[in-house]
């Protein structure tokens, strides 16, 4: 769904809809996504993003007001779905220890893998850091959403944006169902030679819009990698396959990877590039695993619907 029309659709629920959720109860104690525990004596009135996947959710529950500081990367377009619609007057800053004590948050918001050093620092200053679990599947995006809503005070909010995901999700059920019984197999395939696996928001993609991973019998290596060789991509001979929309450090890598692929000679008997079903994805969906999932969805449905 585009960003306006989601964020008009949350605004009305959050103007017509009864107060069906509780709001958080404060002292607040909870365990974070290293299980580390933390308590809030009062709802945070100054919380910081420390990631992209948190920039893009807290944009959605709480007031600009409430922000301290976002991270730098929000405002990069070619990864960010809040790039567009910044507030003004928020500090854009990195994980960085001095910068984020200057900024002095009630509570920031931090990768379960950023920087083990820099996060015991903000804490033996007084700083409350929740390190976030990185979701796979929807399931679990919506679990960190309820999760972050409930730290900020914003219970209703979040909800409602999970209830806004679902209606998106129901939408395409009639284009889910004519691409599953097409019985379609696909690879998102990267510059630098491997697809994604099936412990990755990829395969939630996938899943959501009713295609088959071709990885999902091969090993996966780190963040779900699975090596592809153009070997391998002519013996698992996809019916359908995903580039890159845009390459970091080429501003033409992308089109130049889309052409090199389908003039590739080795590849020349592939479904995909034989029937045209080959499709860039724009990084800020193929990199996103907020609620602006749903988007990457909505893309790569309307993508392989309309070549059915």
């Amino acid at each position: 769904m585009p960003t306006l029309i989601r964020l008009i659709t949350i605004a009305l629920m959050a103007l017509l809809a009864a107060p069906l959720w509780a709001d958080t109860t404060y002292p607040l104690t909870v365990r974070d996504g290293m299980d580390h525990a933390l308590t809030l004596r009062d709802a945070p009135d100054r919380v910081s993003s420390k990631t992209l996947f948190t920039d893009e959710i807290l944009l959605d529950l709480i007031d600009p007001e409430r922000l301290s500081s976002l991270t730098n990367i929000a405002a990069d377009e070619h990864y960010s779905n809040v790039a567009d619609h910044l507030p003004a007057g928020v500090p854009l800053l990195d994980l960085n220890v001095e910068a984020i004590l200057n900024n002095y948050p009630d509570l920031v918001f931090a990768a379960n893998w950023s920087d083990a050093g820099i996060v015991e620092q903000l804490r033996q200053a007084g700083i409350s850091v929740y390190l976030v679990n990185t979701p796979f599947t929807l399931e679990q995006i919506q679990a960190e959403i309820r999760k972050i809503g409930r730290l900020v005070d914003a219970e209703t909010r979040a909800e409602q944006l999970i209830e806004s995901m679902n209606a998106d999700l129901a939408a395409l059920a009639d284009a889910h169902e004519q691409i599953r019984a097409a019985n379609l197999t696909a690879l998102d395939y990267n510059s630098w030679g491997t697809a994604s696996g099936v412990d990755t928001t990829w395969q939630a993609v996938l899943d959501a819009t009713g295609l088959i991973n071709g990885t999902q019998a091969f090993e996966q290596g780190a963040f779900g990698q699975v090596s592809m060789s153009k070997e391998l991509i002519v013996d698992i001979n996809p019916d359908v396959l995903f580039l890159p929309g845009w390459i970091y450090g080429e501003s033409d890598g992308a089109d130049a990877f889309y052409h090199q692929v389908i003039n590739d000679p080795a590849l020349s008997e592939v479904k995909a590039i034989q029937t045209g079903r080959v499709y860039p994805v724009p990084e800020h969906l193929r990199g996103t695993y907020s609620q602006y999932i749903i988007d990457t969805i909505e893309y790569v449905t309307s993508q392989v619907q309309q070549d059915l």
